[in-house]
């Protein structure tokens, strides 16, 4: 990755719940985390830091908002996205500890508050669609209730992680609106043609809602899309000329459909536009 020119890695960690965090038995309420949360987390940290690279914490994902699995084991999470009082204990209980940990560490560049939250909310009124994705039914939260969410996580980051930023992977770049008012430091969307009927980069770009006062960055793009050589070029190309603040492939390992990201195009990248390219945002677009 370094040797690819990549300066921030976007890390999930608690996913959909079901590791790292310590929960009541009889409610369900989140008490804090489990003994080797830290562990790992230093140790992830400590691999970065060694080869120039940032990170940036996604602490959760739609994934948390699924149903409980048959193996109750993953989903079964969205009661505590639904109260308020869960909700705080969440904060209080797991990310305030998290943040006070890394609160001076100058490797963790930014925490994103939930990966792609959208697909598993009732908006406007209208329940998630598709109500199921992969085969996995959603138990939908609502926005008002999401909204509330991220607005205390992004109050406590603020409060005890004040050298980091923290920012939200919104899946589509119209979904941006719902976060403008919310405390991120920078907005975050996310691309695949899939999702656009399959519009370019640059004709997805105006669904930005106008007048945003803090810098964007591109927080997933496909490594590959079927049919379309040099995808991850153009998109890379795009968004660099559109001064987002940086984007990123989904994904390094290869992990699903899109396969890993060619190394060499990354590279190619990097000593197309070095030294603009830097871990965190644009020069001069720093968010306040």
């Amino acid at each position: 990755m370094q040797a690819s020119g990549v300066n921030v890695a976007r890390w999930f960690l608690f996913f959909d719940g079901r590791a790292g965090i310590t929960y009541d038995a009889a409610t369900g309420s989140p008490t804090g985390l489990d003994e080797v949360t830290f562990r790992d987390i230093d140790a992830a940290i400590g691999i970065a830091a060694a080869h120039g690279i940032k990170i940036m914490f996604v602490l959760i994902s739609f994934d948390w908002m699924f149903e409980q699995a048959q193996d109750h084991v993953s989903g079964g999470k969205s009661y505590i996205l639904q109260s308020p009082t869960l909700q705080d204990e969440l904060v209080r209980n797991v990310f305030v500890p998290l943040f006070q940990r890394y609160a001076n560490n100058d490797s963790v560049i930014a925490y994103d508050v939930a990966n792609e939250p959208e697909w598993a909310l009732t908006m406007d009124g209208n329940p998630p669609n598709p109500r199921q994705i992969n085969g996995r039914v959603l138990d939908p939260v609502s926005l008002e209730d999401f909204t509330r969410f991220v607005t205390q996580v992004t109050t406590a980051a603020q409060q005890y992680a004040l050298a980091q930023y923290v920012t939200l992977g919104s899946a589509r770049a119209k979904w941006v609106a719902y976060w403008q008012n919310v405390g991120l430091d920078f907005y975050q969307f996310h691309y695949y043609p899939g999702t656009e009927d399959d519009r370019t980069l640059d004709e997805v770009l105006p669904d930005l809602p106008s007048g945003l006062n803090r810098p964007v960055w591109l927080g997933e793009i496909p490594a590959n899309v079927t049919g379309s050589a040099g995808f991850m070029t153009n998109a890379l190309e795009d968004a660099y000329t559109a001064r987002l603040a940086g984007a990123a492939p989904w994904s390094m390992r290869g992990v699903d459909e899109y396969g890993a990201a060619d190394p060499a195009v990354l590279k190619q990248f990097l000593l197309a536009h070095s030294p603009d390219i830097n871990s965190g945002v644009p020069p001069g677009n720093a968010p306040d």
